[in-house]
């Protein structure tokens, strides 16, 4: 028996294209229609629950159209309605929760998202969904100025669900807390008090006891620089000359131009026998006030040690640890002035000295004590 031809549109065709015999394809047979599902057997009770939560998913829908277009009373009437009908699903009161946080209602964040914690706990919500609800109630005490409420809210939802961007919402809000409980601690009055209590003690001798007082004048007013020049002068009388230093640096990131403390850090390098850099200070503070008589005393006393000083080993290798003193010795322009000066070329040795920046140089290495004069 012959069998049965296929449909036209199931053949293929032939064509003869520029002399050429061309068979064309035919096109695949259209996919099968899919089976209907069948449908879901329910109970009266399951029946009534889906019913329920197609409703609620449908005002949430309507709900989240009216947040887009920034209807919040519509919006917030939307959500309620979905938690009537699907009381125990906590999306809907986060919903809310977003929509008093557009309306700045803060208040309202709160208490909303209470009770939605309370509610997803009873009905084991999602982790994640009640990290949500925390962070967003942690906005809303930032927002009113309880950083560490916000902070509280914060590490709740770390506790429910670990977020690295929570994290740094934490240690942000940390830092923020910080700069303002140390400006809400600023008062210049308590501080001169805190400096006359530290100078009292000061004057008796009682150098250990007038530091508290000069460091609680730091706290109270951080932007005056007399107050950790005091605090060096303690610290210089202790022997703690690294930190008297220090605190001499503290000062002058306050006001470059404080004389008073640009010689008492020259004072410090002089008796740390760091006497490149104490002539840097004292010439510093001159710039500034040229009539200034702690930073004239300073540079004759200084050059008094250096030319005195004869070999020095101990302040030798201290300079060497300077930056400053390796980049010049390892400067091969400043190396060929050195081993000119120090008997080859005489005349080009002078010849360089005769620049002024060149001679600021090697004079750095002289007082320094690496750099030895006959």
């Amino acid at each position: 028996p012959r069998r049965a031809a296929p449909p036209a549109a199931q053949r293929a065709t032939v064509q003869i294209i520029d002399g050429q015999l061309v068979v064309a394809e035919p096109p695949p047979p259209p996919a099968p229609a899919p089976e209907p599902e069948p449908e879901v057997e329910r109970t009266p009770e399951e029946q009534a629950a889906y019913d329920a939560k197609q409703l609620a998913l449908a005002h949430k829908a309507k709900g989240n159209a009216a947040y887009k277009k920034r209807d919040f009373d519509a919006a917030l009437k939307h959500y309620d309605d979905a938690i009537a009908a699907d009381p125990s699903d906590v999306t809907y009161r986060n919903n809310k929760c977003a929509v008093h946080f557009e309306k700045k209602d803060y208040a309202a964040v709160l208490e909303e998202g209470k009770e939605a914690i309370r509610v997803g706990r009873e009905h084991r919500a999602d982790y994640e969904l009640v990290h949500k609800i925390y962070v967003r109630m942690g906005k809303a005490k930032q927002k009113q100025g309880d950083l560490a409420g916000a902070i509280e809210e914060f590490n709740n939802a770390q506790v429910e669900h670990r977020d690295k961007a929570t994290e740094r919402i934490i240690k942000n809000l940390e830092m923020d807390m910080k700069k303002a409980k140390t400006a809400a601690y600023i008062d210049p009055e308590k501080a001169v008090a805190s400096k006359e209590e530290g100078n009292a003690k000061f004057r008796e001798g009682k150098f250990a006891e007038s530091i508290p007082h000069y460091e609680e004048a730091m706290k109270r007013d951080p932007k005056n620089p007399a107050y950790p020049n005091n605090l060096a002068a303690a610290l210089t009388k202790l022997g703690n000359f690294a930190a008297a230093k220090q605190a001499c640096e503290k000062a002058l990131d306050l006001d470059p131009k404080y004389v008073k403390a640009i010689a008492k850090k020259g004072d410090l390098e002089m008796l740390m026998k760091e006497y490149h850099k104490a002539i840097e200070s004292y010439k510093k503070g001159l710039a500034i006030e040229p009539a200034n008589a702690a930073c004239k005393q300073g540079l004759v006393k200084v050059q008094h040690a250096i030319n005195t000083s004869g070999t020095d080993t101990e302040r030798a290798q201290h300079a060497m640890a300077d930056p400053e003193i390796q980049a010049l010795l390892q400067d091969p322009v400043v190396r060929d002035v050195i081993n000119n000066l120090s008997g080859g070329d005489q005349m080009a040795g002078q010849r360089a000295m005769n620049d002024p920046t060149m001679r600021a140089k090697i004079e750095k290495l002289i007082a320094s004590g690496v750099l030895q004069t006959k």
